[in-house]
């Protein structure tokens, strides 16, 4: 547990009088409230996946804090370490949205904590797991964006009545995250379909959305394109709770003048994203290295090459397996599924046999058939 965090009262004294807070401890009350910090940050389906999160809440639970924050960064495009400045379609968010909505039930059904989404920055399918939460904060300059691409993944049925039906369907599952978080699905229409507009009216505190440009606050009536918020116009819809800088602020925002942050979470998420990849960066060199081995598997040498061809590609299979966020890049960079990587290697092995009895000249190559079918990303 790190040190104690002390908020500034700068600004919540009025002619020397303090201002009650809701939601603020009592200044008699000696216990400090805990927060303990999870980390969404990155590629939405391996650096955000279930098997970390699943540890996370194990954590939690023993744990036992006060609040819990989700700190949301995930971007399609721009403004994130993972892409280093450049669009990568490689870090594109896959597109699991049941796996997604799973992550986030499990999350709302196993904890019992308060439960806060702060959402520094997102741009593509993390913003379904930014609406999750009825109470969410955004980041100066953050985007809750990119929704379109739920509508994206109906494209390319040519039989319309399929296609529609598709639509409707992945629509329907992504509005179950705006259900989860209790927000208003004619939001989640418009910022996935971009044929809706998107009005709000106001009356008292009280928010009517609308998919027409009937309200008082037009804030989509471009039907080329869907409706996304930036933390200014989210808060000044309602949507957003409120717009932070960092921690303490969101903290202050909650009601709390103190607290201490749990910084596990926080660890092994960190730790969790950096083991794939190098993980994963290591699968690209015994990959390339088998390529090789393979190429040179013929003559005398044949039965070593292949031997180490195959140790090469096991390699990869453990880490697979070991590491889901490694086989779903796998699968969308190189094409290869688990199974798929299991028949190279048995393929392999039966080569190697049929040498050992003295077929040599059966012409089987069944471990070098390259990436082993199929390319593409993988959903």
């Amino acid at each position: 547990m790190s040190l104690k965090k002390s908020i500034s009262m700068a600004g919540i004294a009025i002619a020397g009088f303090a201002v009650s807070l809701p939601g603020v401890a009592n200044a008699s009350d000696n216990r400090v409230p805990v927060v303990y910090v999870v980390p969404m940050s990155g590629q939405m389906g391996t650096d955000i996946h279930p098997s970390i999160y699943d540890k996370v809440i194990e954590d939690a639970l023993k744990v036992n804090p006060d609040v819990i924050v989700y700190q949301l960064k995930s971007a399609d495009i721009d403004n994130n370490f993972y892409l280093a400045g450049n669009d990568d379609r490689r870090e594109f968010g896959m597109a699991k949205i049941g796996e997604y909505r799973d992550l986030a039930r499990a999350l709302h059904q196993k904890l019992d904590a308060r439960q806060v989404m702060w959402v520094e920055d997102s741009v593509g399918l993390g913003s379904l797991l930014a609406l999750s939460w009825p109470e969410m904060y955004m980041s100066d300059g953050a985007r809750l964006w990119g929704l379109a691409r739920v509508s994206m993944m109906a494209a390319g049925w040519s039989d319309p009545d399929v296609a529609s039906k598709m639509l409707n369907a992945w629509v329907g599952m992504g509005n179950g995250f705006l259900q989860l978080g209790g927000h208003p699905l004619e939001i989640g229409w418009a910022m996935m379909r971009p044929e809706y507009a998107l009005s709000a009216s106001f009356k008292g505190r009280k928010v009517t959305w609308t998919n027409d440009t009937a309200g008082q606050w037009v804030v989509d009536s471009n039907d080329e394109r869907v409706a996304n918020f930036s933390a200014s116009l989210a808060e000044d819809m309602g949507l957003s709770e409120g717009t932070v800088e960092n921690l303490d602020d969101l903290m202050f925002l909650l009601g709390y003048r103190e607290y201490d942050e749990v910084e596990s979470g926080k660890d092994m998420v960190k730790k969790y994203v950096e083991d794939w990849r190098r993980t994963f960066d290591r699968c690209k060199s015994w990959y390339a290295d088998a390529q090789q081995k393979l190429g040179w598997a013929s003559g005398d040498d044949a039965i070593r090459y292949l031997g180490a061809a195959k140790t090469d590609l096991e390699k990869i299979l453990r880490a697979c397996k070991q590491y889901p966020a490694v086989a779903a890049r796998w699968q969308q960079d190189y094409g290869m599924s688990i199974l798929q990587l299991e028949l190279q290697i048995e393929g392999i092995k039966d080569q190697i046999g049929d040498m050992r009895r003295g077929n040599r000249g059966s012409g089987r190559r069944g471990g070098n058939s390259g990436r082993g079918g199929g390319g593409g990303r993988g959903l």
